[in-house]
């Protein structure tokens, strides 16, 4: 059990526009209680992580936000942030969830997503503080999830609408309903006994800072095909389709960018048929390799980029074509082919082992001692391995 002078572990998240309030205040704390925490953290922090049960609450400290926004603020943030990165740096095996939830005020839609935002928030500058992001989790309920139930006459409304004589209790509801949850979702066995502290005041000599986890690049066996098209003299249609290796790599500090490449073997076919007299009938194969190109961003789950690709291979050309007064030539040959297309590729991640995505590119094709201008539309498909294969796409 709790003790009633601990302070409640609640996070400032309003989700009705024109909210003033800022900051979450411990409601069963007296105004002397207050004033001393206040005391307490101008001179130094003294923040403590405790568990209770699957949770790992905070107290001697406020986590705050701007009104209506997920930007954190506050020394006292920074504090609280410092010891759960603490924690989870001396607890390995340690996962947590971040839950946030929201009091009645406002929409449920404005109060859900601002929630997800504000548990993002917490979950990046954690990360931020050198701790690998899949050992966090960002979760957002919104109202659904209150810590009391709201009568009827605070449930979805401004202080200016509330009775004076309720105002106070309805304050105190929805401060206990604004909060913030870190539960343990792993790595339980590693830590204390119920009620004891995880992490107190910092440590008189410093845990050195632990270096961001080392990404690793991911490798996948991928699949592409679709529609070609061609304009050389004559308007050619057909499809291409090849399969390659691609090696990609995230960077940046949030690891939202993406550049990749590889070798991949490239076939194409199209036909130029029109009937009757002047008309012709005249198929291309090209196959060789090519070097890819890949370089965008985006988040864990889809991302965009684009996408150069630059090959050389040949031309086997078959056909005919006949002239106005009906007689017939026949074209055969082998000659050398280039091209050199780009354009925009969008991949999505399905699951560890698999991505699914699109491509559309432009460019050049050259066949003997011609140029032709080219367009290409298709699906990618990619079978990931290796030790990267998680955060890859």
């Amino acid at each position: 059990m709790r003790s009633h002078a601990r302070p409640l572990v609640v996070l400032a998240i309003a989700g009705v526009a024109g909210c003033s309030v800022k900051t979450s205040f411990n409601v069963s704390a007296s105004p002397a209680d207050v004033q001393a925490r206040t005391a307490v953290e101008t001179r130094a922090s003294a923040v403590k992580i405790v568990r209770h049960g699957d949770k790992l609450d905070y107290e001697n400290g406020e986590i705050e936000f701007e009104t209506n926004s997920a930007a954190l603020i506050g020394k006292g943030t920074d504090d609280i942030l410092d010891r759960y990165a603490e924690v989870l740096k001396q607890y390995p095996a340690l996962k947590i969830r971040i839950d946030g939830h929201t009091d009645s005020r406002g929409s449920t839609k404005s109060n859900q997503e601002l929630s997800e935002k504000r548990a993002q928030s917490i979950k990046n500058s954690i990360v931020r503080r050198g701790i690998a992001g899949n050992r966090l989790e960002a979760r957002g309920y919104g109202e659904s999830q209150p810590e009391r139930v709201e009568p009827s006459y605070c449930r979805n409304r401004s202080e200016e609408t509330v009775a004076e004589a309720k105002l106070a209790e309805c304050k105190e509801i929805w401060t206990a309903n604004r909060r913030a949850g870190f539960i343990v979702t792993e790595g339980a066995d590693s830590l204390p006994a119920e009620g004891a502290a995880v992490a107190d005041q910092t440590p008189a000599e410093p845990a050195p800072k632990a270096s961001p986890e080392k990404r690793r690049p991911d490798w996948a066996l991928r699949l592409f095909g679709g529609y070609s098209m061609l304009y050389r003299g004559f308007d050619y249609h057909g499809g291409h389709f090849g399969v390659g290796v691609h090696a990609s790599q995230r960077f940046g500090a949030r690891g939202r960018g993406y550049i990749g490449g590889g070798p991949r073997l490239h076939y194409r076919s199209v036909r130029a048929y029109e009937g009757g007299l002047g008309g012709h009938d005249i198929g291309i194969h090209m196959l060789g390799p090519e070097g890819n190109l890949l370089i965008g961003g985006g988040s864990d789950r889809v991302v965009g980029l684009f996408s150069l690709r630059l090959g050389l291979g040949a031309a086997f050309t078959r056909g005919q074509f006949t002239d106005d007064i009906g007689a017939v030539a026949h074209l055969r040959g082998t000659l050398l082919a280039g091209w050199l297309l780009g354009g925009v590729t969008v991949l999505g991640k399905i699951n560890e082992r698999w991505s699914l995505g699109g491509h559309a590119e432009a460019g050049m094709i050259g066949v003997g001692g011609g140029l032709g201008f080219a367009t290409e539309i298709g699906l990618n498909a990619a079978w990931h391995f290796g030790r990267g294969r998680r955060k890859g796409i």
